[in-house]
This record gives structure tokens, sequence and C-alpha cells, in this order.
């Protein structure tokens, strides 16, 4: 059997139609691409190698804290609550910013 293309899904926020698009793309056309960028890895064993709704959801939170780290418009409009109950959206919160210490991993890593 042969192996399949590898593909990936990029994520855009357009600003002025206000949508968030998914495109599943070859990996081989966007390769330079990807050689420049800047990754986040979420190592699959730190869940157990399990991807169900708990994982999903931080996915998706971690997606949506990326893209509003450059978007004035998307950040002012999140509203998520982290794994401590805190309400994610603001100035004080997402990439860049250190979640305060309540001796839990950010709700983004590990399974506690």
């Amino acid at each position: 059997m042969e192996a399949k293309r590898k593909t990936c899904v990029i994520t855009l926020f357009d600003e002025e139609a206000k949508t968030i698009s998914y495109h599943h793309v070859p990996q081989d056309l966007v390769a330079a691409a990807i050689e420049k960028s800047t990754s986040v890895d979420v190592p699959l064993e730190d869940f157990d190698n399990r991807l169900d709704d708990d994982f999903a959801r931080r996915l998706g939170g971690m997606i949506l804290f990326i893209l509003a780290g450059r978007s004035p418009f998307l950040k002012s409009h999140l509203a998520l609550t982290t794994e401590n109950g805190r309400d994610a959206s603001g100035p004080s919160s997402g990439p860049g910013t250190t979640p305060p210490e309540t001796g839990k991993r950010s709700w983004w890593g590990k399974k506690p």
C-alpha cells in the first residue's frame, strides 16, 4: 500500500470578513514557509496518545490564542475559560503571557 501525501491544515483569520478559514494543503507545497516559521509542538504522549474532546478543546483554544495574538478584534472577542476557571480573554492573557502559578500546568499543556 502506497503512503498518502503528507498534508497540513493552515488556519487564517480574515479581519475584513471576520471569518476563520481552514485550508487543507499538501505539506511539500508549504515546506519553505514551515522551515521559516515558529512551531508549537504538542506531544501526543503528554495526552496518553488519546485525542479526545479535552485534547480537541485545548488544541482549538491554543490556535485561537495564536490567531488572537495578531488580531485586536479577535482578542477582544475571546471568551475562553482556562482549566483553573479564569477567563482567558483580555489583555493579561494569550500567547507570550505567563499564567499564574496554581500548581497545575497551563490549560494547553500536559494533563495534570
